[in-house]
This record gives structure tokens, C-alpha cells and sequence, in this order.
């Protein structure tokens, strides 16, 4: 059933480009500043708290090093955005009839990384930071696929190309969660948290953050992060 919700969003999202055109700049800018209130929100609220908390004598945690490990995943996540040309975070660039294999590049590694911190459910070191995971992957990845898919039909690219591009980028979620959940890598969850974290900091704070072109939020802004703040703060307490 996770692998099909982690799926759900990019179908969802390939949808609205077709029948609602939400790859229109200033939609993909309230879907994301929505997004980037919410990642920002669980974070703080519950990813980040819960990173340090729950140890045991047996499995003590180690401050320094899962503090490294965020900070890993901030300049990882840095350095694909040169790669990936940001579309992380709802940006599209015009592609001029190039194949976008950095671009591709990048969004896969970002979403098989990122999946991979959800590992194998009973294994995970918070069942609750799990689920909220996989809520905020798969808000996150819906405006970046509206993006991505935009971007592929914007340069010219026949819509059934651009459609395999795009399962392209679906799989490396399941991918990345199939991975962790099968491997050793299933008994290092927080330590991957601590990386995705610090993926999700990067991710949300250049959403929000983001100078418009005027240096102020508009409206719309500010009501989609008022709404992405309180749906994120409203799931932490439902949990």
C-alpha cells in the first residue's frame, strides 16, 4: 500500500497538468509555498524531536553524529539543485529541445534518498515519524511532477516521452523504500531521517524564503503557507 501512495501523487499531479494546467508559474508558486510551510511544520514539530528522542540504553543516539548527518543532507541537497536546476522546489527552466539528463539526475537521487529513510516499518525507530514521512514525500513530490511533466511539454516533447520520464522519476520512491526496507539499511532508519531532515530544511526554507520579484510575499503566498502551517501543525497533533 506505500509503494501505490508514494505513486499517487505523481499520478495525481500528471492529471492536473492535463486537465487543470497547474504547471502555470503562478500555480506551481502557491502549490509550493503550501508544501514548504508544511515540510517546514512536521520538521520542526515532530521529525526533528523525534530524531533525538526515543533511545534506548542499547541503541544509545549519538548528538554529533545525527546533527552530521543533517547536515550532509543540506549540502546534498544543495548540490543537486545544480544538478537538478531546482526543480525540487517548483522550478521550471526552459529546456530548448535538450534531453534533461541532469535534471532527471538530480530528482531521482533526491527521490530515492528520501524514500529510503522509511526503511521497513517495523524495524523504523518512530512508527509515527514513518507515516508523516511518507505524507510530507508524497505532498512534496506532487508539485515537483507538475514541474517536471510542465517542463517536458513546454520544450516540445511528445506527451508519451514526457510520460515515461516521469514514471521515471515515480519509481525511485518505491525504489528507495524497497531498498531500505530489504537491506541492513532497514536498522540505520534514523540515521537516514537525520539526512532527509536536512533535505527537507534545504527544501522548505528556499520555498519560503525566496525573494519574489517585488522582495515581498503576496497574498496568495502568505495564504498558502498560513494553510500548509496549519494542516502540518493539525497532522502532528492528530498523530
Amino acid at each position: 500500500m506505500d509503494y501505490l501512495i508514494l505513486l499517487s501523487s505523481i499520478i495525481l499531479g500528471s492529471a492536473t497538468v492535463f486537465f487543470f494546467r497547474l504547471d502555470a508559474p503562478r500555480h506551481i508558486k502557491l502549490v509550493n509555498a503550501f508544501t514548504g510551510a508544511f515540510l517546514l511544520s512536521l520538521t520542526l514539530l515532530h521529525l526533528l524531536p523525534e530524531l533525538y528522542h526515543g533511545h534506548s540504553e542499547s541503541t544509545p543516539v549519538n548528538p554529533l553524529l545525527i546533527g552530521s548527518l543533517m547536515l550532509a543532507g543540506f549540502f546534498v541537497q544543495v548540490a543537486l539543485d545544480v544538478i537538478s536546476m531546482g526543480v525540487e522546489h517548483g522550478h521550471s527552466h526552459p529546456l530548448h529541445n535538450r534531453m534533461p539528463i541532469g535534471v532527471l539526475a538530480g530528482l531521482c537521487l533526491h527521490a530515492f534518498v528520501e524514500a529510503m529513510a522509511l526503511g521497513n516499518a517495523p524495524t523504523h525507530y518512530d512508527p509515527a515519524s514513518r507515516q508523516l514521512l511518507l505524507v510530507s514525500i508524497v505532498l512534496h513530490n506532487f508539485p515537483v511532477s507538475i514541474a517536471l511533466l510542465g517542463m517536458l511539454l513546454q520544450s516540445g516533447m511528445r506527451r508519451r516521452s514526457a510520460l515515461w520520464l516521469l514514471a521515471l522519476f515515480a519509481a525511485m520512491g518505491p525504489l528507495g523504500m524497497f531498498l531500505s526496507a530489504h537491506t541492513e539499511l532497514a536498522y540505520h532508519t534514523r540515521e537516514l531521517m537525520a539526512i532527509v531532515i536536512g533535505i527537507f530544511m534545504h527544501i522548505a526554507t528556499t520555498i519560503l524564503f525566496e525573494a519574489s520579484d517585488v522582495h515581498r510575499f503576496n497574498v496568495g503566498k502568505l495564504v498558502a503557507i498560513v494553510v500548509g502551517t496549519a494542516l502540518g501543525v493539525g497532522s502532528v497533533l492528530l498523530h
